[in-house]
């Protein structure tokens, strides 16, 4: 599904980290974050299984005194997905429905955050989707709800919208929720779902609660 697989987010989340190491002088060549993942429990109660974890690897290159300098930032992306039956499509099973955890170093210096991430709001991510998706169209704000993720207690907020499903080359109606970025250890944590409307009715918003309430992290 077009709301991104293995590299969701991560040239934006990254976006102003080169300018951070462009302006400061401080900044590392490379900065890590640790994955955030699942634990097997919350899989099976849910039915959802792993699709990926991997590390997702941007580099940039910042000018400074006419000197270029490449910095590297290492993101992870953790995937899981669940098979949902479409007749309407005339589908019987397709893995449509898609959890994911996105983290990113904080970058840190003195106290302050420059990782621009921790200043995103859902509105704003949702944007940064649709810069690089085109395929993900007429986003609309439905509601949102409080929810807790590594101890922090954040919003989970839902959208509408049109998306095309890769596997099955046509579009559908889904629906998109993202939490607020969540500070935790050195990271910034995301938690992203996406999943098709049945019928116009809700089915996986329990599903994706439970699984972006368990993960582990650090």
């Amino acid at each position: 599904m077009t709301v991104t697989r293995r590299q969701l987010l991560a040239a934006g989340a990254t976006a102003g980290t080169a300018t951070v190491a462009g302006c400061t002088g401080f900044l590392r060549d490379s900065l890590s974050s640790t994955a955030a993942t699942v634990p097997g429990a919350a899989l099976e109660d849910t039915g959802y299984s792993e699709h990926t974890v991997d590390e997702v690897v941007i580099e940039r290159t910042v000018g400074r005194f006419g000197i270029d300098r490449s910095v590297e930032v290492r993101n992870w992306y953790a995937e899981y997905d669940r098979s949902i039956a479409l007749d309407a499509l005339g589908l019987t099973r397709v893995q449509a429905a898609v959890v994911a955890a996105f983290t990113t170093p904080q970058v840190s210096f003195l106290g302050k955050t420059f990782n621009p991430v921790g200043n995103y709001s859902t509105d704003d991510l949702v944007e940064l989707i649709q810069d690089r998706y085109d395929r993900l169209e007429d986003v609309q704000y439905v509601d949102e709800e409080p929810i807790s993720i590594l101890g922090t207690e954040t919003a989970l907020v839902r959208y509408e919208a049109r998306a095309r499903l890769l596997s099955a080359e046509t579009t559908l109606d889904v629906y998109l929720q993202l939490s607020e970025p969540v500070a935790h250890e050195n990271d910034f944590v995301i938690g992203v779902a996406a999943y098709p409307q049945v019928r116009g009715i809700e089915t996986e918003s329990d599903a994706v609660r439970s699984l972006l309430e368990s993960l582990e992290h650090g």
